[in-house]
């Protein structure tokens, strides 16, 4: 019982931070800035209040007021959004999450709670994935960047080693770095000049990792060659694009052959090994397998292609299932090469099924393959591509809409799923593939009677799931329930049939809903003694970063709201479009005719003051003279009139750069995009004397 109170504690607490998120990003205008402020103060005041106050009351639920300590971070974040969005200024920039990783990274270090680890490494690498590619601007990647990305994964690293050794307590943090770390060194094996030298590094890398978990750390096994697998398979296709040619195509099936042969020896070398390498050996199996098909698919159709061999789609479907498909299904030949031939082929073979609209006759072919199976992971990879097969063949035959194919194919697996469960592994894949289904009705586009049915619906089943499995703890159930649940809350900030202010005070009713269940459950169930607080010992540490958090809002305010009294009024070109930004709502991008600085010849990125003059219209326009690292491009002595404008300049080609000013974005009440971008066609920018620009609003 003790599980259903901290899970619905933990419903509660998320359900209340999404209200919250919901309603700033809204842009509600019934609200004067300050008031706004105000609003986000109050919030950060809640939850830290809340957390102090129920460490005193609740002695037995400690976690509860860890989560609210975590929870008043996580509206920090969202008041620096809120600020943001108020003086029209980082929208998803890596500078929003830099100024919330600060407290985020204090608390870690101080508290060495497990929550604050997590939300520091997912802060901070928001940081450096903003700043490795803005969303709302054009930035040229440069070797800068490159040794930026590399920096980080050896960080990722050493963080992976400190947690493995025990010296950070934190194992979603291990798993987090590790994966980070990964990711971090796949884009620089994808850097122009450098991919090959980073490419070879990551490639060794991955040896050395894999060797060294072979015999144990099956998860680390795991991690590994899957990102090594989805390397060497992107890594081939870049390098099939820059160079097509039959010998590239032959070498590839060469590779896929000397792989297969070098898998069959290390089978055998694993099955020498105990049992509990069993996972160790069918994920070598299908990291080879998807590798060697892959290879083998693209040199079959790229050797076609350069041939220009006319070869009709039914003979390649017989060639494909007779002399790959059936006889490697038939055979006991080695795993690597038996599953390898028979994904080939069975690609192959679908492909051409599609392009002929003949996808039955593959469906028995597959339900062939499925029926000799019996390893469970392979029969698990065969019902997924059953259930495919089937929805093209649904799509193409029947010729059924999205709509009622995802109802189709959402009730077969519901009962496949009621069918086999705690029976059979192929309800796993069931499993998956019914909430997916299910997921994807609440996304696609339906009028709103609709929507709300499938949304509430599938919230009531991912609920009750979470609940229902955490209780069986069938934890790969539970997990996969909780992580569909909280798709659900990611997708309805993005949906727009109904809009955001309503949607959080949904929230916002479910998540005191959820509060004064758990509360009342608690009261039945008993405390739980075992529970530790962090705010035990360390209140007047966690209290001096609060009011860290709290003195940089109130000096942000101060500073956007006197640069809006005391600074110079210009008027700006420019032209707009629409997005929603990650935390802040709806906002209008904004392109100034002085984002592109025609006739300046500026060959690095980096800090740049532009002179504005007013035109006969009024408008402020580039009079061609700046600032560059601190050196004029011309002898200049400021005249009446004139206003300097700080920027920073992020690409350059011929005698053209390319500039932000950090006024590109002005947000604006949920829907009301398209208005804009149709009507504005001036920015009113104050500007200090520093140079410093805020966008204050819009014009016609």
């Amino acid at each position: 019982m003790r599980k259903v109170v901290s899970l619905t504690y933990l419903f509660g607490v998320v359900f209340l931070l999404a209200g919250a998120l919901y309603f700033f990003a809204s842009n509600w205008q019934a609200f004067s800035r300050l008031e706004k402020v105000a609003l986000a103060g109050s919030l950060l005041l809640v939850f830290y209040g809340a957390g102090f106050l129920l460490n005193r009351i609740l002695k037995g639920v400690h976690f509860l007021s860890n989560w609210l300590l975590v929870s008043g971070l996580i509206s920090f974040g969202l008041s620096v959004a809120l600020l943001g969005q108020l003086y029209n200024s980082h929208a998803d920039s890596y500078l929003l999450f830099l100024v919330w990783s600060v407290p985020s990274l204090l608390f870690s270090l101080y508290t060495r709670y497990s929550g604050f680890y997590v939300l520091t490494h997912v802060l901070i690498h928001l940081t450096v994935y903003f700043y490795l590619f803005p969303s709302s601007s054009f930035s040229q990647w440069t070797p800068a960047h490159t040794g930026m990305a590399f920096l980080f994964a050896m960080l990722n690293l050493l963080l992976f080693t400190l947690t493995k050794k025990r010296m950070i307590g934190s194992m979603p943090l291990l798993y987090l770095s590790l994966i980070s770390a990964n990711f971090l060194l796949m884009v620089t094996a994808f850097s122009e000049g450098y991919a090959l030298f980073f490419s070879i590094f990551y490639l060794v890398f991955l040896c050395i990792g894999m060797i060294r978990f072979f015999h144990h750390e099956t998860s680390v096994f795991i991690i590994l060659s899957i990102c090594g697998t989805g390397f060497i398979i992107i890594k081939m296709f870049e390098l099939m694009a820059q160079y097509v040619s039959s010998l590239f195509f032959i070498g590839l099936l060469a590779a896929a052959l000397l792989l297969l042969a070098g898998s069959v020896f290390l089978i055998g070398y694993l099955r020498k090994q105990s049992a509990s390498l069993h996972w160790t050996k069918t994920i070598f199996i299908a990291s080879v397998t998807a590798i060697a098909s892959i290879f083998m698919v693209a040199a079959v159709f790229g050797l076609l292609s350069l041939f220009m061999v006319d070869v009709s789609m039914v003979g390649l479907f017989l060639l494909s299932t007779g002399l790959l498909v059936i006889p490697s299904t038939l055979s006991n030949w080695p795993s690597p090469v038996k599953y390898s031939l028979m994904m080939t082929g069975i690609i192959i073979g679908m492909t051409a099924s599609v392009s002929e609209e003949f996808s039955f006759v593959m469906f028995f072919v597959l339900a062939f393959v499925f029926y000799k199976e019996q390893r469970a992971a392979a029969k698990m990879a065969f019902y997924f591509l059953l259930q495919l097969n089937l929805g093209i063949f649904l799509v193409q035959t029947v010729e059924l809409a999205v709509h009622p194919l995802l109802v189709v194919m959402g009730l077969v697996n519901a009962g496949v799923f009621f069918a086999l469960y705690q029976k059979h592994v192929l309800s796993y894949g069931a499993f998956l593939i019914g909430f997916t289904a299910f997921f994807t009705l609440t996304g696609i586009d339906l009028s709103l009677t609709p929507h709300i049915v499938y949304t509430s619906l599938f919230f009531f089943l991912s609920t009750g799931s979470v609940y229902f499995f955490k209780k069986q703890d069938h934890t790969f159930y539970w997990v996969a329930s909780l992580v569909f649940w909280f798709l659900l809350i990611v997708q309805l900030y993005y949906d727009l049939a109904w809009k955001l202010v309503h949607k959080s005070l949904l929230l916002a009713v479910l998540g005191i809903l959820f509060f004064l269940t758990a509360a009342y459950l608690d009261r039945k169930v008993g405390h739980d003694a075992r529970s530790h607080s962090l705010l035990a010992g360390k209140r007047i540490g966690i209290l001096l970063i609060i009011c860290l958090q709290g003195g940089w809002i109130g000096y942000q305010v101060y500073t956007n709201e006197t640069l809006l009294q005391n600074g110079e009024t210009v008027l700006l070109e420019l032209q707009p479009v629409d997005p929603r930004s990650l935390l802040q709502g709806d906002y209008v991008e904004l392109n100034y005719t002085i984002s592109q600085l025609e006739n300046t010849e500026i060959e690095d990125n980096g800090p740049v003051t532009i002179v504005l003059r007013k035109n006969k219209e009024g408008i402020h326009e580039y009079s061609g003279i700046y600032r560059f690292e601190d050196n004029w491009n011309i002898s200049y002595e400021k005249q009446p009139g004139d206003v300097l404008l700080n920027g920073k300049v992020t690409s350059s080609w011929d005698s053209s750069v390319r500039v932000t000013y950090g006024i590109e974005h002005f947000f604006i009440p949920e829907g009301t995009g398209l208005e804009v971008e149709g009507n504005v066609k001036v920015a009113v920018v104050k500007v200090s004397l520093k140079g410093d620009g805020i966008l204050e609003q819009l014009k016609q």
